[in-house]
């Protein structure tokens, strides 16, 4: 397990989000925009900005094998629970899109719908002008979560902030996947007066913490562990360094 070093990071104060602008989320999973982005998602609602989510895989194959969630309705499930948790955080239902990529299959650099997926997601920005966006580190131990990163990198044009936040990276990184000092630098924000909110809508993910899909026993369920990663009065971003 990696753990980070913040004896040498400045945690900055929440009303710093303002300078943020129109924002952009983009969650590979449903569950991604509230254990990394929560705080900030809180912070900038409450500071008046215009926050957009963006979901790209449908979640599926979290419970591959139940009989009582069968795909579609899974799918259903995890965009409803996104839709209650962003409401939460303050972003309504007509700020959030969904992609419905097949989960673990994101389309990465070298893949065949690569390309069409960042001509989609041009066409996104285009629509919502964002100033910021945030999406899953560059290496974090996912396929999804790198395949996010790939396709902004390649969608966004001079002018947007790419903040890049970590979900497995301290949980299943290796050394090789952590930022290094001449690539990013980390940027702490304190999300203190809306760490109660974060946890809030994290909790709406129940078919990810809970046992409400009780018929696949190896379905995919976030561990208490894992969940304390984010029960923390600051998130990690890290910003390229230019």
């Amino acid at each position: 397990m990696l753990h980070f070093n913040f004896d040498n990071i400045q945690i900055s104060p929440e009303h710093c989000v303002i300078g943020f602008g129109t924002t952009l989320i983009v969650a590979p999973h449903a569950d991604d925009e509230s254990l990394g982005c929560g705080g900030v998602i809180s912070l900038l609602r409450k500071y008046g900005q215009t926050v957009y989510i963006v979901l790209l895989s449908d979640g599926t194959l979290s419970h591959p094998n139940s009989k009582e969630y069968p795909a579609d309705k899974l799918r259903d499930l995890r965009e409803k629970e996104l839709v209650n948790a962003a409401g939460i955080l303050g972003v309504s239902a007509e700020n959030i899109f969904f992609c419905r990529y097949t989960d673990r299959n994101v389309p990465s650099r070298n893949e065949e719908e690569f390309e069409k997926a960042v001509e989609n997601i041009s066409t996104m920005l285009d629509m919502l002008q964002p100033q910021t966006i945030f999406v899953p580190w560059r290496r974090d131990p996912h396929p999804d979560h790198k395949a996010a990163f790939q396709i902004l990198s390649a969608a966004t044009t001079p002018g947007i902030t790419i903040y890049e936040y970590p979900i497995w990276l301290q949980e299943l990184g290796k050394a090789a996947d952590r930022p290094t000092s001449d690539e990013s630098m980390a940027f702490c924000l304190d999300i203190t007066t809306v760490l109660a909110k974060k946890q809030e809508a994290i909790a709406q993910h129940r078919s990810q913490i809970t046992d409400l899909i009780s018929d696949d026993p190896g379905g995919f369920r976030l561990a208490k562990e894992m969940l304390s990663q984010f029960n923390v009065p600051y998130e990690t971003f890290y910003i390229t360094k230019q």
